[in-house]
């Protein structure tokens, strides 16, 4: 019991640590997101003692009481929807494979095809049904862009190891639930999750490992429905290291237990990160990322303000607050009805609104003011200069993307970033599965034995940056074409193999376009072949085209004696 103690005591303090952070996710998601987390949106935080009930009279009610403006709502759903299109596009390979060691030669042809299979592997298993990829991965994108970290967790199927389809689960992690631990150079090194579960989610969750108490509940049909806070606890193992081959000693120790009756449930480990870990903006090392919405707080809960008072000014307007000449008197203001006694004997009404200068326009334009404020904060303007880009030449529109590229770029490193820990998972469990072992179909050639290997980002945002590569090279082509013109010998110092494979890889083109160096060696000895034969061919009918044009000729002076005359002489 003493490490359960431990974690408890641990788990209070990030706890504590996160409360700062949890004031702004409430607002975020009351102001920016009302389709995001609960448990930031209700009274008493995260750690309120009653859950999620609160929510059980009005959830819709509760969730937009205080938004009466969508701009930023909308802006930050378009976002999201960008971003998830410029780095992780749904039916695109948004990475490839690569070498790890920054200083490793270029890739031969047969290591390119390996990268392009174990990637093509990837995307297969990630793309199955059963796998919940998508629905996870999206949810993880949202809460990058909302509130400025998306978890998602990897877990290996050890229900069918057998399973070739879906070798990994992919679960969305909500942030409410877990709690991020950083070391000191701000690298993801623990966290611990904390979640409800009912006694019979509980049972089978956990395989019939719980405390006495559960069990009893979840054998009740009357109480199986009673709620529990399960612990998943994971931080550095005490003597553990990468390469290890047993889960007693892999780099990370898991424990999951009950926060009340502090049982043991589960106890085991994992040789790599479990958590991908995605960052919108990051202030220093905090373990948690900042929304791009995050500077823009004040004009947005401005916003608000403005559109409430500008609908109770429309309000004031349609159906002002009226007096009458007596407290009982009473008005009918439907259309058409009747109020008798509510005019004096000299026909004047006995009644009249008790406001007349009601303009409801009157912040109308510093509503559009803040609104465009965050059209450029949330790069709407961005999204709309793209839509609107038709008719542009090929060079502005290249521009323009590398507009975008320069603008969403550094948050999309971000993204990017966490997916170097999926990578690494996913490697691990096929590794652990034998899919690289000998006789495999992705056994890696003997280049490949032992060396490591990363991902390689190929999103479209990753083309943008390229793009100027292409364009380079373009470029430079015409200068050849132009100096070659006045001096042919400036093309022999041009490498056209070398040219071909750099504006390959910077369009992201496959390796199987390029044909390996003993079929291209074997088509260049077939092609001479055949310029040596079609040579010989045009000798030989130059040759006999000469003899038939001569035979005239030597007839004509055999007959006037010619030949004769230059044989004597």
């Amino acid at each position: 019991m003493g490490i359960v103690e431990d974690l408890t005591s641990e788990l209070q303090i990030a706890r504590s640590e996160r409360q700062y952070y949890e004031a702004d996710w409430q607002d975020y998601v009351t102001y920016t997101a009302p389709d995001m987390e609960r448990a930031f949106n209700r009274p008493g935080g995260v750690c309120a003692p009653d859950g999620m009930s609160v929510f059980r009279q009005s959830a819709a009610r509760e969730r937009s009481r205080k938004l009466y403006d969508p701009t930023a709502v909308w802006l930050l759903d378009r976002l999201a929807s960008g971003v998830g299109s410029l780095t992780m596009p749904e039916g695109f390979n948004w990475h490839g494979v690569g070498f790890g060691d920054p200083f490793a030669p270029q890739p031969t042809q047969s290591d390119e095809e390996f990268f392009e299979l174990v990637r093509d592997h990837l995307f297969r298993v990630r793309s199955s049904g059963r796998s919940g990829f998508a629905l996870a991965n999206r949810s993880r994108l949202l809460s990058t862009v909302k509130l400025g970290t998306g978890v998602l967790f990897p877990s290996e199927n050890e229900d069918n190891l057998a399973e070739i389809r879906t070798p990994v689960h992919y679960r969305y992690v909500p942030l409410f639930e877990i709690y991020l631990i950083v070391d000191a150079q701000g690298a993801d090194c623990g966290f611990f999750r904390v979640r409800s579960l009912k006694a019979w989610q509980a049972m089978m969750e956990y395989g019939g490992n719980v405390s006495d108490k559960v069990r009893e509940q979840a054998d009740d049909p009357k109480r199986k429905n009673t709620e529990h806070r399960f612990v998943h606890a994971c931080f550095l193992r005490e003597g553990g290291f990468e390469d290890a081959a047993d889960i007693s000693r892999s780099r990370y120790e898991s424990i999951h237990f009950e926060e009340e009756t502090r049982h043991i449930c589960r106890r085991g480990g994992f040789f790599e990160f479990p958590l991908v870990v995605s960052r919108w903006d990051r202030d220093g090392l905090s373990p948690y990322g900042s929304p791009p919405q995050a500077k823009l707080m004040s004009d947005i809960k401005s916003l608000q303000s403005l559109a409430r008072d500008g609908l109770i000014a429309s309000s004031q307007a349609v159906r002002p607050p009226i007096a009458t000449h007596r407290e009982e008197r009473q008005l009918d203001l439907n259309p058409g009805r009747i109020n008798p006694g509510l005019i004096d004997e000299q026909g004047r009404p006995l009644f009249r609104p008790m406001i007349e200068t009601v303009n409801p326009g009157a912040a109308d334009a510093q509503i559009e003011n803040i609104r465009e404020k965050l059209r450029v904060g949330l790069y709407g303007d961005l999204w709309q200069t793209l839509l609107e880009g038709s008719g542009r030449t090929a060079a502005e529109a290249n521009i323009r993307r590398k507009e975008m590229a320069d603008m969403i770029g550094p948050f999309s490193t971000n993204i990017m970033a966490g997916n170097e820990a999926l990578f690494e998972r996913e490697i691990g469990i096929l590794g652990r599965r034998g899919a690289f072992a000998p006789g495999s179909p992705l056994a890696p050639p003997e280049s490949l034995a032992d060396s490591d290997v990363t991902l390689v980002p190929t999103a479209p945002i990753d083309q943008m940056r390229e793009a100027g590569h292409f364009e380079a090279i373009m470029g430079f082509q015409e200068y050849l074409g132009i100096a070659g013109g006045s001096d042919p010998t400036i093309l022999d110092l041009h490498d056209r193999e070398e040219e071909y494979d750099l504006t390959r890889r910077a369009l992201g083109l496959p390796a199987k376009l390029k044909r390996r160096p003993e079929e291209v060696e074997a088509l260049r000895q077939e092609r001479a072949a055949e310029a040596t034969e079609q040579k010989q061919l045009a000798a030989g009918e130059r040759m006999a085209r000469m003899a038939r044009d001569g035979a005239p000729l030597l007839k004509t002076l055999g007959e006037e004696g010619g030949l004769d005359g230059l044989a004597v002489s």
